[in-house]
């Protein structure tokens, strides 16, 4: 439960400091979107120096977001991992046939507690529902100890020297769960090199303005511009930029979609070679 808790505690942290960092985003593509129309050049809404602000502020909110997908990618790939080696040593085996290794490996963590205690692989609690403001503290407390005494009941049904730790029928569901963590992650990278050649191509029109006479430039300058002018450096960054985020909501639209029809072709095939 603590350990429960304390994850939940971090993931809200990191998603309100994400919402921030997307805040500054979509502020600052206001300036992007009325480069497009050609306002900026009118010297409306500040003209060329606000949307060169914006796009440095864009820059600066981009870096955590990138590091976070690459961490999502990691960890969602290495859950499906986990799953994996999970189902292979434990799948169909008694309680008593586990090594003190394995049980040791899998089956005291936070994480691997749902995969096998769980025949959905999957552990709710009861806070997880949402807020609990309509609850006083007797009946908060009601449910945290209903919530101790059903943990404690799955690991004693679990701890049976006779008890099947994970049945077939489980192990079918925590394959599927570790082939949609496993796209997940690889999405999560698909993610980081759309929304990275973004910052790269958006990062030259902020390069350029600071650095806009190109004899005195250094040459580490010329190595980011990939030797193009910096005229050509602009409009190649802005278009590389606008095609990556025209992209990216493709993605994250027929990705579901995408998912499903390999899962179900996965599914056909295993049945298949099990018939």
């Amino acid at each position: 439960l603590t350990a429960s808790l304390l994850s939940e505690a971090n993931t809200a942290l990191r998603s309100t400091f994400v919402g921030l960092c997307v805040l500054s985003i979509g502020i600052s593509f206001f300036w992007l979107f009325a480069n497009s129309l050609h306002v900026t050049e009118a010297g409306w809404i500040g003209g060329l120096p606000a949307l060169i602000h914006a796009l440095t502020v864009m820059e600066i909110a981009m870096v955590p977001l990138l590091y976070c997908m690459i961490k999502d990618a990691s960890k969602a790939i290495g859950k499906s991992n986990t799953i994996q080696a999970l189902v292979e040593k434990l799948s169909g085996k008694n309680k008593k046939d586990v090594t003190e290794e394995d049980a040791k490996q899998f089956m005291t963590d936070l994480e691997t507690y749902a995969f096998v205690m769980k025949k959905s692989g999957s552990w709710t609690p009861f806070w997880a529902g949402g807020p609990l403001s309509s609850a006083d503290a007797m009946a908060e407390e009601k449910m945290v100890v209903k919530e101790i005494e059903a943990i404690e009941q799955d690991i004693q049904a679990k701890s049976k020297p006779d008890a099947i730790v994970i049945s077939t029928e489980q192990a079918r569901t925590l394959e599927v769960l570790s082939n949609i963590s496993r796209m997940e992650g690889y999405r999560e990278y698909i993610y980081f090199l759309l929304n990275f050649i973004a910052f790269y191509g958006y990062l030259l029109g902020v390069v350029v303005y600071y650095f806009d006479d190109e004899e005195k430039q250094h040459e580490s300058i010329r190595y980011l511009k990939m030797g193009y002018s910096n005229a050509d450096a602009d409009w190649a960054g802005n278009f590389a930029g606008d095609l990556m985020w025209t992209i990216e909501p493709i993605v994250i639209l027929l990705s579901p979609a995408f998912f499903a029809m390999l899962l179900k072709s996965a599914g056909a095939k295993k049945k298949v070679k099990s018939d």
